[in-house]
């Protein structure tokens, strides 16, 4: 029984045609792209030709998530979920993931982890 006069005003006085309209609203919903399988991983040191991989894209652009999701769309995945940095050993050299190049200034940071997501089938 709908107490609010204003729900009520929304739902259909035959019971059944609101059960259906229920019913393919939760289908609707469930076969929407909205609703696709996702896939993430949580990758831990991520690396980009063999180095740790630049906390920022070259130039110090796209710190952090940018330069995260470009590694995981390298990696076949489509987005960077989360990431966390870590300062790397003195002497590590760090390859940006948009260039390749390696990071030749005293304050490059890298990756501990990058946990990317991708669409499923």
């Amino acid at each position: 029984m709908i107490r609010n006069s204003k729900a009520k005003a929304l739902l259909p006085a035959n019971g059944s045609t609101a059960m259906f309209a229920i019913a393919a609203a939760l289908v609707f919903n469930t076969l929407s792209p909205a609703h696709a399988a996702t896939s993430a991983r949580m990758f831990s040191s991520p690396d980009y030709l063999g180095q740790p991989v630049a906390f920022c894209l070259e130039g110090d652009r796209g710190c952090g998530k940018p330069a995260a999701t470009v590694w995981c769309q390298r990696n076949g995945y489509e987005t960077a979920l989360s990431y966390a940095r870590r300062s790397p050993a003195a002497g590590t050299e760090l390859r940006f993931v948009d260039t390749g190049n390696i990071c030749t200034s005293g304050n490059c940071i890298s990756f501990r982890q990058i946990r990317c997501l991708r669409q499923t089938d």
